[in-house]
């Protein structure tokens, strides 16, 4: 029995396009679609073998040949959601990945590549399913985890994302580096920043100059009506102590005090009414007045209130 000559034609250009000559492997293919130019075995190939080059709009074309050929088969409408894609036409590829979940709800395969096209067509509910129905059917298929790694982490679902791409990682260490499989992947975990935010930096600046200005103003109180000038003399040096503290921690802003109070109005409000905080202790040291140790808290509280609740005044 002689072999199919469209057989030769086919493993030929499969050669080819493994070793990155996609020219020639296209060319490869000219004797078995001038045979048969409705081959949907050959038009699929055709289309993989353009889209690995890089060459999305032949890709498409011939994608959309081998679907009208064999409409069941999986590949063809794949590489055709992906060709989609690479052209930014979303709208379009999202209509095939839906077509390619409805088409196999119970093919693990399917699910991984529709929710795959989806995810990156429109993001959505929908995308993050299929990704699990993808798992739930091939729990041990790393790629059906790294598919619903990259869909969760577009979703800022961080944990999630982050164990599904470990267990994808457990299942297939090599699979991360696998050059088909970028689009699947995501980026390694983000280091996480440590530097405040100029909102947090001035959140922590009002709660630890507010956590050290209520305790001395309660104990200038208290001492008030034991002994009113130790009370007052206690309030200066805590005060002073207290405008220390500002001072340390407004130097560590992440910019300089005049900036991060200038931000926002609550902001200001914060910046100002955090001075205010020890300088109120202070005013009440050098009047004697329990009035200043009320506008002392006061203040106090108002800075906690702006930063925390961030309330635009």
């Amino acid at each position: 029995m002689e072999a199919d000559p469209t057989e030769g034609h086919l493993r030929r250009a499969e050669l080819l396009a493994d070793l990155g000559h996609f020219d020639e492997a296209v060319a490869e293919l000219d004797p078995a679609l001038r045979a048969d130019p409705a081959d949907g075995t050959a038009l699929a190939l055709l289309a993989a073998i353009q889209l690995a080059a890089d060459r999305p709009e032949p890709a498409l074309a011939a994608a959309e040949r081998a679907v009208a050929a064999a409409p069941a088969e999986l590949q063809p409408r794949v590489t055709e959601g992906e060709a989609l894609l690479q052209l930014r036409r979303f709208k379009e590829a999202a209509a095939v990945a839906e077509r390619i979940l409805d088409g196999g709800p119970d093919d693990p395969v399917a699910q991984l590549h529709g929710a795959a096209i989806l995810g990156e067509a429109r993001n959505g509910q929908r995308a993050l399913d299929a990704a699990w129905q993808a798992v739930n059917l091939a729990p041990g298929d790393a790629r059906a985890h790294l598919v619903l790694s990259s869909i969760a982490g577009r979703l800022q679902l961080t944990d999630l994302a982050e164990q599904a791409r470990d267990e994808a990682l457990r299942l297939d260490p090599a699979l991360a580096s696998s050059a088909h499989l970028v689009r699947y992947a995501i980026p390694e975990p983000a280091a996480r920043n440590l530097c405040p935010t100029p909102e947090t930096a001035i959140g922590w600046l009002a709660l630890y100059v507010g956590a050290f200005v209520v305790p001395v103003a309660m104990l200038a109180a208290v001492l008030h009506n034991v002994h009113p000038a130790t009370s007052r003399v206690v309030a200066v040096v805590l005060g002073l102590a207290g405008l220390g503290l500002v001072a340390l921690f407004a130097n560590r802003l992440p910019g300089t005090p005049r900036e991060m109070f200038r931000r926002d109005r609550a902001s200001t409000v914060a910046g100002c009414a955090t001075v205010a905080g020890p300088l109120g202790v202070i005013a009440y040291g050098a009047s004697g007045s329990p009035w200043a140790v009320a506008v002392a808290l006061a203040a106090t509280a108002l800075a906690a209130i702006a930063v925390v609740a961030r309330i635009r005044f």
